[in-house]
């Protein structure tokens, strides 16, 4: 301890205690400035972790130690990029430039290395195709594989679509893939695409969770739960309308958000067309174009499921804008005094009131994969896989999609963009199976390697009191087990 701290120590006498968030009032604006160093580096985080699972799944193979020597680098590398200003999305042009190339090399590399070591682990039949889970619970969401004109055999709900990219992909729904394990899908020729699982009548659609009505734009203007019959949907705003809004901060252009900004926001969006490019037994898909100002457009996909609650909105931004700001908004029935916000290493609770100044200067605050507003028996949580700000204010939930700052790099953040994100309605309040667990799923796709690669459970969890699974049930403890040995 430093000479300062002992004889702070020593001369204090009941010190004043602050509990909760120490919130800087400044510097909101590096929550979102420079969108693809912010989108690198949370794919270069997943990419490393999925390198680090195959990296040990040979090395259990070949019954030896596991060696990250080759990771190493890697993960340096990240590390350097995301020193200050880097990640804040702050620096000069070049460092900007820097950085692109150092985590673009990295995702690269780290995805070569990983199908290497799937192509080693795997027999290469080439009819079969192994879809592998990082993640430390069962996956059941829908698996995407690159369509070549086979369907994979099996009872599951299968569809063909064609992504934002024009890639043609098989929609697979029903498959349960093993915590740290793998699915091999065996794939036909046979056509196995079943029925469409939705109803689309005028502006209305229902699915297996919703009734929709969509308004002139194509926004939800009325969503209600079926499971419940709640309505979704609160006062302002349809849910997901796009509002813009001129940003030119008093000080500090790339780092901050002056909070006179909420009063310009405004949803100046024309939709330039729109139409259903998958309505099959997996999903319903609406594509649609929009021109936000008279040099940018936004595309995007609008995603229903047959079998799970989340509505999906893959998006593509051609953005050549200075000084403005792009918000998604999504205005909500539900009635609490706090939001659940994923940080660095969990989640915290924040006041969606602005009762007092500490409340209202917290108009744009930091999440991670998501951020939840739950009742006792209700809630809902807008997902995303590359975003981090996001504004709330009562039921209302504004993510914050792309900001055009010009100083240090005068060039802005113009280009072409990606981000996807999700809104999820859920029964009960916000916990791991309701919130956390689909926010990894959408920021942690499977593996796909080709050929058969059949990997059993290399850890599972379990009850220590009863083995039943279920620690939350029966009140025992978990312990943490080889999969052999489960």
């Amino acid at each position: 301890m430093s000479r300062f701290m002992k004889e702070l120590e020593e001369r204090l006498y009941q010190p004043s205690v602050y509990t909760g968030e120490l919130y800087l009032e400044l510097h909101r604006g590096t929550l979102t400035n420079q969108h693809e160093i912010k989108r690198n580096n949370r794919k270069a985080e997943f990419a490393l972790r999925d390198l680090e699972y195959m990296t040990v799944r040979q090395a259990v193979s070949q019954h030896r130690a596991a060696d990250g020597a080759e990771i190493d680098p890697l993960t340096e590398l990240l590390l350097i990029n995301q020193f200050h200003d880097i990640l804040p999305g702050t620096c000069i042009p070049e460092a900007h430039d820097d950085a692109l190339r150092d985590i673009s090399g990295l995702l690269a590399e780290a995805g070569r290395k990983t199908a290497e070591i799937g192509a080693s682990l795997s027999d290469g039949d080439g009819v079969s195709v192994t879809a592998v889970n990082s993640l430390s619970f069962e996956r059941d969401d829908v698996i995407y594989l690159s369509f070549e004109g086979a369907f994979t055999e099996g009872t599951y709900a299968q569809q063909r679509i064609t992504d934002l990219n024009g890639a043609q992909k098989l929609a697979v729904a029903g498959a349960k893939i093993p915590a740290f394990g793998s699915l091999t899908f065996r794939m036909t020729g046979k056509e196995e695409e079943g029925e469409s699982a939705f109803r689309a009548e005028g502006d209305s659609l229902e699915t297996p969770f919703y009734q929709v009505k969509f308004d002139e734009k194509g926004y939800l203007e009325a969503l209600t739960d079926k499971r419940n019959g709640r309505r979704i949907r609160g006062e302002g705003y349809a849910l997901n309308t796009f509002l813009m809004a001129e940003e030119v901060p008093l000080s500090y252009d790339n780092w901050d958000v002056d909070a006179d900004s909420e009063c310009k926001y405004a949803d100046t969006a024309q939709l330039l067309s729109r139409q259903v490019v998958a309505d099959g037994a997996v999903e319903y898909r609406i594509r649609s174009t929009y021109r936000l100002t008279a040099a940018s457009t936004l595309t995007q996909d609008m995603i229903f499921y047959a079998e799970r609650p989340e509505i999906v909105f893959e998006t593509k931004m051609d953005w050549q804008e200075d000084h403005r700001f792009l918000k998604a908004a999504f205005d909500t029935a539900v009635h609490t005094d706090y939001a659940s916000q994923e940080i660095q290493f969990g989640y915290i609770r924040r006041p969606v009131n602005r009762n007092t100044s500490v409340e209202k200067a917290k108009f744009e605050v930091s999440n991670h994969k998501y951020t939840d507003l739950s009742e006792t028996r209700y809630g809902i949580a807008v997902l995303n896989d590359c975003k981090y700000g996001i504004s709330l204010n009562g039921g209302s939930m504004h993510l914050s999609l792309h900001k055009g700052g010009n100083r240090p790099d005068y060039r802005g953040d113009k280009g072409i963009h990606f981000c996807t994100y999700a809104l999820l309605p859920h029964l009960g309040s916000m916990d791991a199976e309701n919130v956390i667990r689909p926010a990894y799923l959408l920021n942690e796709k499977p593996i796909i390697v080709s050929g058969h690669m059949p990997l059993e459970s290399l850890l599972s969890i379990r009850c220590a009191q009863c083995h039943c699974g279920d620690c939350e049930a029966c009140g025992g403890c978990w312990e943490l087990l080889c999969g052999a040995a489960v």
